[in-house]
């Protein structure tokens, strides 16, 4: 007659389970997050291919990161009556989206299908408009069009400002214009300025401002507005890293002038300016940089 298993081999072999369950589960996320990073790869080269699209047809100058242009999409919310939508345009939409239209929306007759440029490395990516609002200021939610790339802000400027012209940039292989982020804009991590490309004679105000030098903190899975119900509360420098590692694991995919997209080390990506100040994927002229006083 078959005997049945002791005490001791049943736990002999729960413990082989949970020995192997300790070894394989990690080995499955970071499968999990490879496959995320090649998606978010292939997302980010149709985007730069949709910028030189926009390129060929406005003569090669490039569009500002946000223009004054009502918000089409909640201009659409409002032609439907709200109909199909999970809230209010009112509610999805705050006062100051409603009156802004974001690079994104620029560049969509370019995309066709918006849903690239939600990030699949970030767990709260949203486009159009933000479902949950979360973290947001009322007056600011869905601000910026997208939450999962930042434009480079020392190369886009906003309504009023002059658009740059992608013949100016030095060295398009080496310059970053397109991040992962949780804002529609950053800048590296950097106490210094960066001169502006009209004439080169002036400098960016990160060194004046009281938010640009902590916009390396909408890299990656940070970010610097978070709203807790009545004042904005900055992340910290280490959470705002541990945040940024968050993305794919400890990397960041890179959009880069000529169109073509690679996953970075995010420190390499956050610090780039101060280790290559004369060389800098951020600086679209490989100018250098003015420190702060």
């Amino acid at each position: 007659m078959r005997k049945a298993f002791t005490l001791i081999e049943l736990l002999v072999v729960i413990a082989i389970i949970a020995i192997l369950a300790a070894i394989l589960f990690p080995v499955f996320a970071q499968a999990k997050q490879a496959a995320k990073k090649t998606q978010g790869l292939a997302q980010a080269k149709q985007v730069g291919t949709a910028q030189h699209i926009y390129l060929a047809d406005y003569d090669d100058v490039l569009y500002l990161y946000r223009t004054t242009e009502p918000n089409p999409d909640y201009t659409k919310c409002v032609a439907a009556g709200g109909s199909g939508y999970p809230a209010a345009c009112t509610t999805l939409w705050g006062a100051n989206a409603r009156t802004r239209t974001f690079w994104n929306q620029i560049l969509r007759p370019y995309v066709k299908n918006d849903a690239i440029f939600r990030s699949p490395g970030n767990p709260k990516s949203w486009v159009n408009y933000d479902p949950s609002g979360a973290g947001q200021e009322p007056a600011f939610r869905s601000y910026g069009g997208q939450n999962s790339l930042a434009s480079n802000t020392v190369i886009f400027e906003s309504d009023g400002g002059n658009s740059m012209s992608h013949t100016s940039i030095e060295n398009v292989a080496n310059t970053l214009v397109l991040v992962d982020a949780s804002y529609y804009n950053a800048l590296p991590r950097f106490n210094g300025n960066l001169r502006l490309f009209t004439g080169r004679t002036s400098w960016t105000t990160a060194c004046t401002s009281t938010d640009r030098p902590q916009y390396w903190k909408n890299l990656g899975n940070s970010y610097l507005f978070n709203w807790n119900g009545s004042a904005t509360v900055y992340p910290t420098d280490a959470e705002a890293e541990k945040a940024i590692e968050q993305r794919y694991s400890g990397a960041l995919v890179v959009i880069h002038a000529d169109s073509h997209a690679k996953a970075s080390n995010y420190k390499t990506v956050m610090w780039d300016l101060r280790d290559k100040p004369t060389d800098s994927m951020w600086d679209p002229w490989k100018a250098g940089v003015q420190a702060c006083p």
